[in-house]
């Protein structure tokens, strides 16, 4: 929903909503605002930056003695007595003028901030604790969000998608799928939760440094995922996997121990389980040699479409 459209329809009185919608176009009226914003209005908006909503505008929880300022200025429309409406573009024009004022502040007469150039993440993906080396290095655009990522990983590792699993960064756990956030709880002071649909990599990796990401609550494949490089083209960027080492994990094998195991007996041609355990690790979508070209040729085809991919439009769900 564009912006003057849903300041009409939340407001529901024209002139006021065309009043508003003014402001919030104008840089400076909107820098003011930025300068003058608490803590806590501050860390509402540079939270609420970090998702990306299907619908283009946030429903919030609110308290109006925390967010003020946000509610006096229109930034929040309040849509009763703890509840209000943000759209993504005020959020996005805010946290920006935010970090800018934060520069002009720590660096006097310096220039104003320039938003990042690059358009393209360059990813390693770990296997945590695997006597072998296991990793794949990924390029994917800046703007993913995490089921992109999601998809990617499963894909790049050989993953089959039929266990749970979740990402987690400093202060945060990020959700896969919204039937299993819809059941979990944070407790006061505990990690923020997040729908991996609605969540933007980037400003969490930015704040994290360093992600973990767990695929199957049984066996427990623990992922690092850490950022090599940020690249700047002028290219469109389809998420491809750029380099590997190591062999795939071979699903419902027990983890780390028990696929190693497992590995050990399909690399002995003498061992008395050899055909057996080959035959059940090619019914686990285990390949002997890692088919990069193939891996590449599928994503290829899963974001070709160009809008962000979401757990309600996944692709992959019909292969």
């Amino acid at each position: 929903m564009d912006l003057r459209r849903f300041y009409h329809e939340i407001l529901k009185d024209d002139a006021l909503a065309d009043m508003s919608v003014s402001y919030i176009n104008d840089d400076y009226f909107m820098s003011k605002i930025a300068e003058k914003l608490k803590s806590d209005e501050r860390n509402l908006m540079q939270r609420l930056a970090k998702i990306r909503p299907l619908s283009g505008y946030y429903e919030i929880d609110i308290n109006p003695n925390k967010y003020f300022y946000l509610i006096k200025n229109r930034i929040i429309l309040p849509s009763g007595s703890d509840s209000g409406f943000v759209h993504v573009d005020v959020v996005r024009k805010l946290t920006r003028l935010i970090r800018i004022y934060d520069a002009e502040n720590r660096y006097s007469g310096e220039e104003e901030e320039s938003a990042p150039g690059h358009q393209a993440l360059k990813l390693r993906i770990t296997l945590d604790d695997a006597h072998t080396p296991i990793w794949r290095e990924v390029m994917v655009p800046a703007d993913f969000n995490f089921y992109e990522l999601y998809i990617v990983i499963q894909k790049a590792m050989g993953w089959q998608g039929s266990h749970l699993s979740s990402f987690f960064g400093k202060n945060c756990r990020i959700f896969v799928h919204e039937f299993e956030m819809e059941d979990a709880y944070s407790p006061e002071g505990g990690p923020e939760l997040l729908l991996a649909s609605n969540t933007s990599i980037e400003p969490v990796l930015s704040e994290s440094g360093t992600l973990t990401y767990i695929y199957d609550y049984g066996d427990d494949w623990m992922h690092g995922i850490e950022v090599l490089e940020k690249r700047d083209t002028d290219k469109r960027v389809i998420p491809e996997v750029v380099s590997h080492k190591g062999p795939g994990p071979i699903e419902d094998s027990g983890g780390v121990g028990g696929f190693e195991e497992v590995y050990s007996i399909i690399k002995d041609e003498t061992h008395s389980e050899h055909e057996e355990m080959l035959l059940w690790a090619k019914s686990q979508n285990y390949k002997a040699r890692y088919p990069k070209k193939a891996i590449n040729r599928n994503l290829e085809k899963i974001f070709s479409g160009g809008e962000p991919v979401t757990e309600l439009n996944d692709p992959s769900m019909d292969e």
